[in-house]
């Protein structure tokens, strides 16, 4: 009996090796066809993200000069997707379209940025369709930033790549750009041949639906300008209308804008007066509406030299006054929509022109001096800006051709391995098939082990899950009362700092109403009834904004920024305060201060935090502004020589709704809340905010620090720097 069994027992391992054998054989083509489809499904999905994304840039495209808002989130979320899914066709998009909505809201130096990265991507993928779109794109932002010369070698360049690639609509775009270059120099020969040449280029087009219409009105534009320039006044209406129709058929605002600034300019040179204002009030309401800064701007610097002019023309003092003021408001409130924007430093140069024509008129000869000597200053800086913007552009060109050069190397070497890639490619599939089959065995050698600990694990993952749940309820119901806490102290602090400035609003308002005062009390009465207003809508302003930081529903729009820049233009926002105290501002800048920023969020900080020193500074105080860089910090310091900071006062300081044991030198008011959402902003940024103070009476010391940019994308100029190296001084 046992030798039948002996036979029985040493038959077993061979059938088990001839069965492992055969189900080898039936697996490995199997697993090879499972590679297959695991594949061709990836390849759907990524085509599949790829026209979702192309499908958010083209809207965003459309969308850019009706509703650039909406067409700035769509480009962002573009961006997001073809950055995460490795889409480097659609992030060039993108980013192209990015730029595009920052220079038509006068954010050059961000669109600056946005398009020189889309460029680079662009020469590096080799896609010279790309290359051209955003080449053409980048050019206007150098004609915008005055730098004419290199906006027109950008464009010629740009139009020889249309031309090689047979893409007439983009040689129409060329020609216009091209076109506007030379009307920008007063060369209205040269701008009329373009501008002729780029309209017959669109009648002999057969497709003529694939030329943008804001193209063809751009043309109508153009040449409407040039009419007018030349006294052509009827040639000019019928350009300017025909530009008109277009935009409004195809909701163009920023178009529309331009356009109907173009007719109130021919209104004006008719002497009608009513057309002429009534056309640039809609354009700066279109302009206004799509935040559009450099239609506004003209539109506000038209309304300023139509006044202007007209002043000339009025036998009755009062009336003489009156035009001069309004000429006055219109033409400073163009001025400083330019100094909050990066507006091309010709137009602040004939907007300073404009107000010293206006201040002699006013018989204020000593006010137009000044305004003189500033625009002549201004003339100045743009000489070294455009330099220092020309040494840069030589800069990057030279990275760009040694990029080009790394760039051959490198495709030498893929296509090398490439055929390598190719013969690999068989063997991972064997192993890959291997690899499936050794994981099955081993599945099933360790099915018994998992199914005895199954119940044990189970058990165990229960009690983890509820201690969680436990855990988390805790966490929630701790959240909900400080919230709760947070909300009946922020309701109970804004009732009782709103009831003291609406009392003296409704008070006043009620004694100008019902009692009879002269002019002066009247005028006085107004004013206390405006500083109540602002400082409940400063109230509001900072309520709304701690709310939404409390909801982390900010989202940055980071871009390569100077700190030096940035310091420069809060001051001259505070340069209201300090000089009503009779403050100076002693202000060090330094070069390389690169930061990457939201650029009107860090202006809010550095806002809040001078206009804070302001308040705590006697009468005729000094504040003093510096900042220190190390190898990856960048640190803005900002100085008072106010009551200073009690102990107590630095333990609470960006605590919202916190007020200083000290008080203001000129009774402004505070909220509370601006240092806890100086606070919050700049950690948002990745830095951080301190306070230093050597006691009562020595004043005080605010750092702020951020991370610094190690690799900028172009050399930065810096307004502070170019003006004195060593230093600046505003009060």
């Amino acid at each position: 009996m046992s030798a039948p069994r002996c036979r029985h027992r040493s038959s077993r391992p061979l059938f088990r090796v001839f069965g492992w054998l055969v189900l080898w054989l039936l697996l490995v083509p199997a697993v090879d066809a499972a590679v297959d489809d695991s594949i061709a499904q990836a390849d759907a999905e990524r085509a599949l993200a790829e026209i979702r994304i192309d499908q958010l840039n083209f809207t965003a495209e459309n969308l850019a000069r009706s509703d650039p808002s909406r067409a700035e989130q769509l480009a962002s979320d573009a961006f997001v997707g073809a950055r995460d899914s490795g889409y480097e066709s659609g992030r060039i998009e993108a980013l192209h379209n990015l730029g595009r909505i920052a220079r038509l809201r006068g954010q050059l130096q961000a669109a600056s940025g946005y398009l020189l990265e889309a460029l680079s991507a662009a020469e590096a993928l080799g896609d010279p369709r790309l290359i051209a779109k955003v080449g053409n794109s980048y050019g206007t932002v150098l004609e915008r930033q005055g730098l004419d010369a290199e906006a027109l070698d950008r464009h010629q360049r740009v139009q020889n790549l249309w031309r090689d690639l047979d893409d007439l609509p983009g040689l129409i775009a060329s020609s216009i750009n091209i076109a506007r270059v030379f009307e920008r120099r007063q060369a209205w020969n040269d701008a009329q041949r373009h501008y002729e040449a780029a309209l017959s280029q669109y009648d002999t087009y057969p497709n003529k639906e694939l030329v943008p219409a804001q193209d063809i009105a751009a043309i109508w534009l153009g040449q409407g300008r040039i009419a007018l320039a030349r006294g052509l006044v009827d040639q000019a209406e019928y350009a300017f209308t025909r530009a008109l129709d277009l935009q409004t058929e195809h909701r163009d605002v920023v178009g529309e804008s331009a356009a109907r600034a173009g007719l109130a300019r021919v209104a004006a040179a008719r002497g009608d007066e009513a057309a002429t204002v009534s056309g640039l009030e809609q354009a700066l309401t279109l302009a206004t509406r799509v935040g559009a800064r450099p239609e506004m701007i003209d539109a506000l610097a038209e309304l300023g030299r139509w006044h202007l002019s007209r002043a000339g023309e009025e036998l009755s003092g009062t009336r003489r006054r009156d035009r001069l003021q309004r000429a006055l408001d219109f033409t400073q409130r163009a001025l400083q929509l330019g100094r909050q924007g990066e507006s091309d430093r010709s137009l602040q140069i004939g907007l300073h022109r404009q107000l010293a024509d206006i201040h002699e008129l006013q018989g204020d000869t000593a006010q137009a001096l000044t305004d003189l000597k500033t625009a002549h200053e201004l003339r100045e800086r743009q000489f070294q800006e455009q330099s220092e913007a020309r040494y840069a552009l030589l800069a990057n060109a030279a990275n760009m051709r040694e990029r080009e050069r790394e760039l051959l190397a490198l495709r030498a070497a893929s296509e090398q391995q490439a055929e390598i890639l190719a013969q690999e490619m068989l063997l991972k599939r064997a192993l890959t098939a291997a690899v499936i089959l050794l994981a099955g065995i081993a599945v099933l050698l360790t099915v018994r082990f998992i199914e005895s600990r199954r119940a044990a694990r189970e058990r165990a993952d229960a009690n983890t899950r509820l201690a969680v749940a436990l855990q988390t309820a805790e966490q929630a119901r701790t959240r909900a009362e400080e919230a709760d806490r947070v909300k009946t102290e922020m309701l109970g602090i804004a009732a009782h700092d709103l009831r003291n400035p609406l009392s003296s609003i409704i008070g006043f308002a009620e004694l100008i109403r019902t009692e009879r005062e002269s002019i002066d009390d009247a005028r006085r009465h107004a004013g206390i009834i405006v500083a109540a207003a602002e400082r409940t809508l400063k109230l509001v302003s900072d309520l709304l904004e701690a709310s939404v930081l409390d909801a982390g529903q900010i989202k940055l729009q980071p871009v390569p920024c100077d700190l030096s820049v940035l310091l420069a233009d809060a001051i001259g926002r505070v340069s209201t305060r300090t000089q009503a105290k009779q403050q100076q501002i002693d202000f060090r800048p330094t070069s390389g201060a690169i930061v990457l920023a939201d650029v009107e969020r860090l202006d809010q900080v550095f806002e809040n935090l001078l206009t804070n020193a302001v308040k705590f500074s006697p009468l005729k105080g000094l504040i003093e502004v510096w900042i220190e860089l190390d190898a990856e910090r960048a640190r803005v310091a900002i100085r008072d020589y106010g009551p200073g900071l009690s102990a107590d006062d630095r333990r609470q300081l960006f605590k919202r709704f916190q007020r200083l044991s000290a008080r203001p030198t000129g009774g402004e008011s505070s909220t509370g809340l601006g240092l806890a959402i100086v606070k919050d902003l700049v950690e948002l940024h990745g830095g951080n905010v301190r306070a230093e103070s050597e006691g009562i009476g020595r004043g005080a010391t605010f750092f702020v620090e951020l991370p610094r940019l190690q690799h900028p994308p172009l050399r930065m100029a810096t307004a502070a720097n170019e003006t004195d190296p060593a230093h600046q001084r505003a009060g």
